[in-house]
């Protein structure tokens, strides 16, 4: 996923757009349950299994190491399509890249920096493909942005970012900003995931498709110990008072996921409520923390890898998804 710098001369008019979408998105995860899948009956006993593998940042596996692919797709093989293909001896087609909005899974090529191009995810796809998986639905809305619009000075505030340090919390900016997150899913996120499903089933219409959601980012109460500032390694920098409301804007998001992916016949992998114990508030969670540096006007310069999976959450995706699939597969 790709992340904006703030910067002190943007307007506030900017700021107001950009911290909406930024929100949303990093906020808006998976959901709890799963549609049942039923075994392939005339693939099964297959000895190869074609595999691609679709989705963004939380696919490909940003905050890990060992890239392979095109340069700034940060496909890891370490990332969970591998080890599910490892696993269940699958012939595996990795597409995925940090980046990718839902229109770069089927429509629109994604631009990488440098200025070279990735083809369409779907063009990987074709009747011969008999598993698919995707995490995808952030990147539009600046996933990882949230790290430096919500970013707090104390767990009561005020916000870090200098514009908005007349807020003491993201909570009542958004209210000022008149920010319905509720919409943004609704309005944004919904028709996205609805037409990117759309063309997974066109393009590979005889595969098993399914949609893994994100990890649990903010819980849906803070501990005692949960903040942490931002300039701290591995950091949680929001308010008391935010987290809650962050925790809600990922539910609306999640429901969104697992209804679409529901609706078009695929099968949702619950990784939101199954990682609600490994939030950011607790030790050993399955997401970095946020990883920055304070410009010299006080902006926060962000570690792309922030919020993003780390080596136990990607093996808790791999974990979770594996025992559907080898289920719908036979195995």
């Amino acid at each position: 996923m790709k992340l904006t710098r703030f910067r002190s001369r943007n307007s506030a008019r900017a700021i107001t757009v950009l911290a909406a979408v930024a929100v949303a998105s990093l906020f808006a995860v998976g959901a709890a349950g799963s549609a049942s899948a039923a075994p392939l009956s005339t693939k099964s006993n297959k000895t190869i299994v074609n595999y691609v593998a679709l989705g963004d940042s939380y696919s490909s596996g940003l905050g890990l190491k060992n890239f392979t692919g095109p340069a700034g797709c940060a496909r890891s093989s370490n990332n969970y399509a591998n080890h599910i293909a490892n696993s269940l001896k699958l012939k595996l087609t990795d597409v995925t890249c940090d980046g990718a909005a839902a229109d770069n899974i089927w429509k629109t090529p994604e631009t990488l920096a440098g200025g070279s191009t990735v083809p369409i995810q779907t063009s990987a796809l074709s009747a011969s493909t008999d598993l698919v998986t995707i995490t995808v639905g952030g990147n539009g809305l600046k996933f990882t942005d949230i790290a430096a619009v919500c970013a707090a000075k104390s767990p009561t505030g005020p916000l870090v970012l200098p514009p908005l340090s007349a807020f003491s919390n993201c909570q009542s900016y958004f209210a000022f900003a008149h920010t319905n997150f509720a919409n943004v899913v609704n309005f944004s996120v919904i028709p996205d995931l609805r037409a990117t499903y759309a063309a997974i089933k066109a393009a590979a219409p005889n595969a098993k498709v399914f949609v893994l959601g994100f990890p649990t980012i903010a819980p849906s109460a803070p501990t005692p110990t949960c903040f942490s500032p931002i300039t701290t390694a591995n950091s949680y920098p929001f308010t008391t008072s935010d987290t809650p409301f962050l925790h809600g804007v990922e539910t609306l998001f999640a429901n969104a996921i697992k209804t679409e992916a529901t609706n078009a016949g695929f099968t949702y992998v619950p990784t939101f409520e199954q990682s609600s114990d490994d939030s950011l508030c607790v030790r050993h969670p399955y997401v970095n923390g946020v990883n920055a540096t304070l410009a010299p006007t006080g902006v926060p310069v962000i570690d792309p890898a922030s919020l993003h999976l780390n080596y136990k959450g990607m093996d808790f995706m791999a974990d979770t998804a594996q025992p559907l699939i080898a289920a719908a597969l036979g195995r």
